[in-house]
């Protein structure tokens, strides 16, 4: 560009923003300057130690992560929700299946799903799909099954995906038996449910437009991303401070209670699914029995203090002492087979 073209005003405003980007450029570099200096200060400190594996393990799963976020948006935005209430009024074996599938996939977060099924099931929509949906939703994703592949291996999340299916398919399974013989009443459903549910799934087919996505990419994306560094780095300090031997005494193969101590532990540890799986990763790698972390896995999820105050201020209480009990026994059941293997 000829600077002496320029009238002055437009010339004064481009040297004030060269002058600008100049300054910006080098405060970055003494920032970067500094941060590497005191990063070869604290060499071979704890400090150090907790930076690197910390590093190390976002470097290994940051990927996962991502790819997960964009399959969630897709399956969120081809879900033809007309299609599937047709299904879910039909025989109600292939609707608990379908139901337990599609809560498997399912991008609708915990806080979401239990208020959706409960005005579902107060407009009389059948209860044994709709628990299936509810009891597979929280415990497995798409993010969360890649994530758990890309940290623990193929086998584990498999291992997960089932053992969430078929707790779904045996909790819709035991609703329609237990609602036919009248020990569990559907219809009693908090009377300041909504008259229709909602949910953050697009109920229509039409095609959303791209602002809309990126919204929606930046709110799952800003999500997951937050709960995900914060794993990272407490796995860091685990994999760091805490030494092998006492994970292998607490939860390793060699006690035969690391599967309930497990399990117990997810009720009151588990926070956030994204953030969990890095730490697991990094106690798997220190000698935790592998049924210990199926056990955790999804005992936590189910039992978080979150997920049970949405259900007891939506649902009736013999309904949230049905899907506890099943929860945690099928987490203790599953683990210690998971083991056997």
């Amino acid at each position: 560009m000829c600077l002496y073209y320029l009238p002055r005003r437009q010339l004064w405003l481009y040297k004030e923003n060269h002058i600008g980007k100049v300054v910006l450029l080098k405060l970055i570099y003494e920032l970067i300057t500094r941060l590497q200096y005191y990063f070869d200060q604290i060499e071979g400190s704890y400090t150090h130690r907790v930076i690197v594996s910390a590093w190390d393990l976002f470097a290994q799963l940051w990927y996962y992560v991502l790819i997960g976020i964009f399959v969630t948006l897709l399956i969120s935005r081809f879900v033809q929700v007309d299609k599937l209430s047709s299904v879910l009024r039909g025989k109600w074996m292939l609707s608990v299946f379908i139901a337990a599938i599609t809560g498997l996939l399912s991008p609708m977060s915990t806080y979401v799903a239990i208020p959706v099924v409960a005005g579902l099931l107060a407009l009389s929509f059948p209860a044994p799909p709709l628990i299936a949906f509810l009891v597979t939703s929280p415990l497995m994703n798409p993010i969360l099954f890649l994530m758990t592949a890309g940290a623990m291996g193929l086998e584990m999340a498999i291992a997960r995906t089932v053992t969430a299916l078929i707790l779904g398919i045996t909790a819709g399974t035991l609703v329609q038996v237990l609602t036919a013989r009248g020990v569990i009443n559907l219809c009693s459903i908090k009377s300041h449910l909504p008259d229709e549910p909602s949910s953050p799934l697009p109920l229509s087919t039409k095609p959303k437009k791209a602002n809309v996505l990126l919204r929606e990419l930046w709110h799952l994306s800003r999500f997951i991303s937050k709960y995900f560094i914060l794993g990272v780095f407490v796995a860091a300090l685990i994999k760091t401070l805490i030494p092998a031997s006492w994970i292998v005494g607490m939860v390793g193969v060699q006690n035969s209670y690391s599967v309930l101590v497990a399990a117990a532990a997810g009720v009151p540890l588990y926070a956030c699914g994204g953030g969990t799986i890095p730490i697991m990763k990094v106690m798997l790698s220190l000698g935790m029995d592998k049924g210990a972390v199926l056990a955790f896995f999804i005992s936590g999820p189910a039992t978080k203090l979150s997920t049970i105050l949405v259900m007891k201020a939506t649902l009736e209480s013999k309904l949230l002492l049905f899907y506890l009990i099943l929860t945690l026994a099928g987490a203790v059941v599953f683990g210690y087979l998971y083991s056997l293997l």
